[in-house]
């Protein structure tokens, strides 16, 4: 077992109202509600409860506030809760590509990960090709990756972090699953990507799919279910102690780093643990 230490942890999500957690869980289960019409209720959430933020943007299923130098995921409907809960799992897995996730609430409506600012055109996005190709290269031979190719549509799904080099922002179509689960309409197996990692296309018959029809393939619960054995350490103040593996509180060396474990069982029991 892993030598532990006493590790000092801070929640960002703990730091908010538990009322306005509550209101904005509630979001993503309205039903006849347009995705503008929930973007401006989180926003009118937020004045209500008097929590200063900014305002990131606003994705097809998640709005995303910036916090205490740090950015919050929030989603807007089921997909985003999705969203959110794959980024948290495969935060690890891609890192240090990615901006990190380090929070999730329990109901996944709410991610904190590291403010990285998202390329402002693709251009921008184009003048660090050679970096994001070496990091796509290396995803793309163990995952099915999504929405974050180097073509025009994706730019802002990748920013640069503190370091001045790129990482992926939005990660949230990052898949663990290898290519050879999906079968072309020929009967084979075997697919490649392009030179922008946006299609991919059957060694044999050269039938080309872009990622999105491949992404469709697996259904929503599929997705939880892939996503559902996370595991972590629960908080329930904004600041609290706990062991942890050394090798983690060697990671950064800054007292009250965010946590990247859960929030509150308080939160959990108030949006029915969903």
């Amino acid at each position: 077992m892993a030598e532990q230490e006493l590790r000092r942890f801070r929640s960002r999500l703990n730091q908010l109202p538990l009322d306005l957690k509550v209101e904005i869980g509630e979001i993503a289960y309205q039903k006849g509600m347009r995705p503008t019409s929930r973007r401006d209720k989180i926003i009118e959430l937020f004045d209500k409860y008097n929590v200063k933020v900014k305002n990131v943007g606003t994705g097809t299923n998640r709005h995303i506030v910036k916090y205490d130098q740090y950015v919050i995921k929030i989603a807007l409907d089921k997909e985003g809760i999705a969203d959110n809960k794959q980024e948290w799992v495969m935060s690890g897995h891609l890192a240090p590509d990615v901006a990190e996730a380090l929070e999730i609430s329990s109901g996944g409506h709410l991610l904190v990960s590291e403010y990285c600012p998202a390329f402002s055109t693709f251009f921008e996005m184009t003048t660090h090709r050679p970096e994001i190709e070496k990091i796509l290269t290396k995803w793309s031979s163990k995952y099915l990756i999504g929405d974050i190719g180097i073509v025009g549509k994706n730019y802002a799904n990748w920013g640069i972090n503190t370091s001045g080099k790129p990482v992926c922002i939005d990660y949230a179509y990052v898949f663990p699953v290898g290519l050879n689960i999906f079968t072309c309409t020929c009967g084979k197996c075997s697919m490649t990507m392009d030179s922008t990692f946006s299609k991919y296309k059957c060694i044999f018959c050269k039938t080309e799919y872009n990622d999105a029809e491949l992404r469709m393939s697996i259904s929503q619960n599929e997705r939880m279910r892939m996503f559902s054995n996370v595991s972590g350490i629960r908080m329930t103040e904004a600041i609290e102690e706990h062991l942890a593996p050394k090798k983690i509180v060697d990671k950064k060396n800054i007292p009250e780093y965010p946590t990247v474990y859960d929030s509150a069982d308080y939160f959990l029991d108030m949006v029915g643990g969903i």
